[in-house]
């Protein structure tokens, strides 16, 4: 048997034990208490409710951060100001930052007590559809704005100098040059915020409002917490993934959006900007910078220092050290996972097949749009009859953790391997080398890539709240849950001291992840 056959085989085994799990938790649901899928709820009043507003918040979301990114990305690119890769890092760290550390800011900030609800409507509530689409901002926008500039910065240079010699107007410059660059990336980063918002459970757990602001994954939880109505959380299950994962099949096949890549600066020829926009335009950049910073200097303004004497160390840092054993097990199980799943789809993109190439990631990736509370909450049933919940609660814990984590590793990886695959698989076969060679070979070249994989994937499974509800042990709690736990009973001095420890730790694996990405770069 040939490398490129146990490859093969090793891929597609690895990409069946995904789906099986996918199925094992619809499963555990449906074979549980004789839950089944009911039409005749698609017709209920409650759940036409519920996915008007799934789908409404969601939309919303989307464009109030898409709206907003798309001109500060076209002033970042006409301007070039100073700080321009700066202020991109900190878009990177406020989007890979725990929801619950967010959230936390948005309670300081727009809270009753908060220190900018002075200056808001009388009437203005932040619990419901208001906090809803702040936190959301605050975790997509700066994803917008990241990945906009980054196009923007990516146009060839030389059409400045050409379209000035033709003597474009503004309105010429932006349809002719911007907008046909700009059109699939908006496309893509607004189908993948409205799926991260369609199927977000933390925020809306922390600042909806009641039946009224309920989306399909919190009304699943409910169904499952409160009323252990198996087939109603069945239901909603398959027309969450249903409408996600149909949106997150456009975005694979629309376009490929390389959201943590490293940011250039521009030197090319552009035209001057004359005194008064530029001054204005620079007015704008501060502006950016102060939006961005808010939520973090709300949590060290919040800082209060009997509460800094008073608080259980012991408990915060036990906390912060689960929540870091559990990330590790789960980054490395994401990264065996990915390393094993790599290599046809390396091979469909060389070769540009892509509409294989986009099954493919869609079957790899799939449980960034199949419903956490579900996964975890059918695992935990089925684990629950067979008698097993207290010998593999663990295990579970960690390998739903990866298989959340693992499209963003996929997508930090997925290019590094087609180049591989594509400059050094023919001549490496030809030099007749061993299996030990050949693993050394790729993985040497892998390195920096896997080394931005890993933090990345310690970033984004340490804000895991939703698996944590369900197979957690709250005597016991991770660094997230112990913020929710503050956050939900307004103790907000102490869920500050706690948010901020965990976004040290973010900052902290932020510098591994823009320092190995810089050197695969180079």
């Amino acid at each position: 048997m040939t490398l490129r056959s146990v490859q093969q085989l090793s891929a597609y085994a690895a990409l069946a034990c995904l789906i099986a799990v996918t199925f094992r938790a619809f499963q555990g649901l449906a074979g549980f208490d004789d839950a089944h899928f009911d039409s005749a709820l698609l017709r209920d009043a409650y759940t036409l409710k519920i996915l008007k507003f799934s789908l409404w918040q969601a939309l919303l979301s989307t464009l109030l951060s898409v709206a907003l990114a798309w001109p500060c990305a076209r002033l970042l690119y006409r301007l070039n100001p100073k700080g321009t890769q700066q202020l991109l890092r900190l878009c990177l760290l406020a989007f890979v930052t725990p929801t619950l550390v967010i959230i936390t800011s948005v309670m300081i900030l727009f809270g009753p007590q908060g220190a900018l609800r002075p200056l808001l409507p009388e009437e203005w509530k932040l619990f419901g559809l208001n906090g809803i689409l702040l936190a959301h901002f605050y975790l997509n926008f700066p994803l917008a704005l990241r990945i906009l500039t980054q196009h923007y910065q990516a146009l060839p240079l030389g059409l400045e100098r050409l379209a000035s010699q033709l003597k474009f107007s503004a309105w010429q410059r932006f349809r002719i040059l911007e907008l046909p660059q700009l059109r699939a990336p908006l496309l893509s980063v607004s189908i993948l915020i409205f799926i991260l918002c369609f199927n977000s459970f933390a925020v809306v757990l922390a600042l909806g409002g009641g039946p009224s602001a309920t989306t399909f994954e919190l009304a699943i939880y409910q169904a499952l917490k409160y009323q252990f109505n198996l087939t109603e959380a069945l239901t909603l299950a398959w027309v969450q993934f249903a409408i996600a994962g149909v949106l997150f099949a456009l975005t694979a096949l629309l376009s490929r959006i390389d959201w943590l890549g490293a940011a250039r600066q521009v030197v090319g020829w552009k035209p001057s900007v004359a005194p008064i926009p530029r001054a204005i335009g620079t007015l704008f950049y501060v502006l950016i910078w102060t939006l961005m910073l808010l939520p973090f200097f709300a949590l060290l303004a919040s800082l209060q220092l009997e509460k800094l004497l008073s608080i259980d160390l012991h408990r915060l840092f036990a906390s912060l050290g689960r929540s870091l054993l559990l990330a590790l097990g789960s980054t490395l199980v994401a990264l065996t996972i990915a390393l094993l799943v790599l290599p046809p789809q390396a091979e469909a993109l060389t070769a540009r097949r892509n509409l294989k190439a986009a099954l493919l990631n869609w079957l790899a990736s799939h449980h960034l749009v199949a419903p956490a509370m579900v996964l975890s909450t059918g695992i935990y049933i089925g684990l629950l009859a067979d008698g097993a919940l207290k010998q593999w609660s663990l295990f579970w814990l960690v390998l739903l953790n990866a298989l959340l984590v693992l499209p963003f590793m996929l997508t930090q990886l997925r290019s590094s391997a087609a180049s591989y695959h594509q400059q050094y698989n023919k001549l490496i076969a030809n030099l007749k080398l061993n299996l030990w060679q050949r693993a050394g070979i790729y993985f040497c070249y892998l390195r920096p890539p896997l080394l931005s994989a890993f933090a990345l994937g310690l970033l984004l499974a340490l804000g895991d709240v939703s698996i944590f509800a369900i197979f957690g042990r709250y005597d016991a709690p991770t660094l997230p849950w112990l913020i929710y736990s503050y956050a939900g009973s307004y103790r907000l001095g102490e869920a500050a001291i706690a948010a901020l420890l965990l976004l040290m730790v973010c900052a902290l694996l932020l510098l591994v992840l823009e320092k190995s990405h810089r050197q695969h770069k180079v």
